[in-house]
């Protein structure tokens, strides 16, 4: 078979409209986070690459506040990724300490890889198909309108 060259970023966006599908038509949580975690990971480095900031950053900068008035200490980075990435990291990693099982609310898992991994899209002003479907079930489930 041949070899191509690909665009990294269009291979995202596939990612993602698949993740939404994933999540919308067949609540298959577990895909829609590991491809809309891919999807937010490259769309956020593209955004850092350009100078800006990624929703995740974004998020840091905005938790990093309320954190260190509420504990008196600094959020360290690398934690608060690690924190934010738990649940996608273990449906990617069966390391040798781990157990062959976790807790975790699949869903709300999704819900919210798809919500920074969207954003970050937005920011780079693509197009992401069923977006609007998402905003909407976004909106209803969550929100509550």
């Amino acid at each position: 078979m041949a070899e191509y060259t690909y665009s990294r970023i269009d291979l995202a966006k596939e990612q993602l409209e698949v993740a939404l599908a994933l999540f919308l038509d067949h609540q298959r949580f577990a895909s829609a986070i590991t491809l809309a975690g891919a999807a937010e990971e490259i769309f956020g480095k593209e955004l850092i690459r350009r100078g800006n900031q990624s929703a995740l950053e974004w998020k840091f900068d905005h938790m990093r506040v309320s954190h260190e008035l509420l504990y008196r200490k600094q959020l360290q980075p690398k934690v608060f990724v690690a924190d934010e990435n738990r649940i996608r990291n273990a449906l990617k990693h069966f390391g040798e300490n781990d157990t062959p099982t976790f807790s975790a609310n699949l869903e709300d898992a999704a819900c919210w890889m798809l919500v920074r991994a969207c954003e970050n899209s937005k920011r780079l002003e693509i197009e992401i198909a069923r977006f609007s479907d998402f905003d909407n079930w976004f909106f209803e489930h969550v929100v509550g309108i």
